[in-house]
């Protein structure tokens, strides 16, 4: 089949592929697992300044360096840097950390990258990647990073734990304990407990948003109630509340994202496709499934198991990953996105429509890895 189409553009490859279903079908975790990392690599080469593309898109190319995403992608190329002994990946996150912290506001805060505006939820990814540099490095600049950043994210913090100013459109949303969740790393790193009651704040906000059925209201981009939360946010909700339960031994922090994740798995299919998108009565958006997503959720089952024993985490958490194996883009002779993993399945699925984000590649790297320990 790649013989007959490699002459034809890109875009009408995938459509050929996608609407007949036709998938990769190796399963090897070697080759994923470097394919995807060589292409963050290259989505770092493609542009100037050190920092991460957003992605490959296919329409418009390669996009600008992305500062959020760049800052958690720091954390994944040092796992991987370790486990193959790779210096250069440990310069390329160097790298990455230094343009992160020329770009960081006096106030501590992290731009995003189109509109150059203050954001929360990106100076808390950022906040990742600066903690890693100075655990890896031992150089002060990305400690004096990382506590300007979560000083000022305590700083706009409100009083019940939401963050609103300098959020996306001004609301408060659940899936900012993803945002808690890094101030429990920097915790780590100054034993300042400022940062810890920052993080109790939100989470305990965030547990006041769960239902009886583990889903959490306000985990959208969106105000409730004008769309369905795609799976992406919902993980992003729910590995928050999970990991700081973990740093703080929580356990009432652990149940409710474990009880989450029973309503979620209630709802999966047998193949591993997760939906899209789902509706406060775990009702998914079958159209399409959302890649980065299903590889967050992965990571939260695995880490579930790793806490319980119970093995139908393990399994929901390598079906998704199976799953994920087959949609790594190696079906093309296009280079740009070759081991990538595209926003949506069908790539013109509603989530990041026609695009390889780099967050996608990231979180597949890191529930590939994840699976791997475990099973060693």
């Amino acid at each position: 089949m790649m013989i007959t189409l490699k002459k034809i553009p890109t875009l009408l490859q995938l459509f050929f592929y996608d609407f007949f279903k036709i998938s990769h079908s190796e399963k090897d975790f070697n080759l994923a697992l470097d394919k995807a990392v060589n292409w963050l690599c290259m989505a770092q080469d493609s542009t100037p300044n050190g920092g991460v593309s957003e992605g490959y898109h296919l329409r418009h190319g390669w996009l600008p360096s992305y500062p959020e995403t760049t800052g958690y992608i720091i954390e994944t190329l040092y796992d991987y840097s370790k486990l193959t002994n790779n210096t250069n990946l440990r310069n390329r996150s160097v790298e990455m950390a230094n343009w992160l912290v020329d770009i960081q506001y006096e106030d501590g805060s992290i731009p995003d990258s189109y509109f150059k505006k203050k954001m929360v939820f990106d100076t808390g990814q950022v906040l990742f990647g600066f903690v890693r540099a100075f655990e890896e490095t031992g150089e002060k600049r990305f400690k004096v990073a990382a506590l300007k950043a979560g000083d000022w994210l305590i700083d706009v913090q409100e009083d019940i734990g939401t963050w609103r100013k300098y959020a996306v459109r001004e609301i408060a949303h659940t899936y900012y304990a993803r945002v808690a969740w890094s101030l429990t790393r920097l915790h780590y790193i100054s034993n300042n407990d400022r940062y810890i009651e920052g993080c109790k704040r939100n989470i305990d906000w965030v547990l006041s948003q769960q239902q009886e059925n583990g889903w959490f209201d306000n985990a959208a981009f969106t105000q409730e109630g004008h769309a369905h939360p795609y799976t992406h946010t919902i993980a992003y909700t729910i590995r928050g509340v999970l990991e700081s339960g973990i740093y703080l031994q929580r356990n009432d922090y652990i149940d409710a994202a474990r009880k989450a994740m029973d309503g979620l798995l209630n709802a999966l299919p047998e193949d591993g496709e997760v939906c899209g998108a789902y509706d406060k009565n775990w009702n998914g958006n079958s159209h399409f499934s959302c890649l980065t997503g299903n590889s967050q959720l992965a990571i939260i089952f695995f880490k579930l198991y790793q806490l319980t024993g119970i093995d139908n985490y393990l399994s929901t958490g390598k079906r998704i990953n199976n799953f994920m194996l087959s949609k790594q883009e190696m079906r093309t002779n296009n280079k740009n996105i070759y081991g990538a993993i595209a926003g949506s399945y069908p790539v013109w699925g509603e989530y990041i429509h026609y695009m390889y984000p780099n967050w996608a590649v990231k979180f597949f790297i890191d529930s590939l890895l994840l699976e791997r320990k475990i099973m060693s």
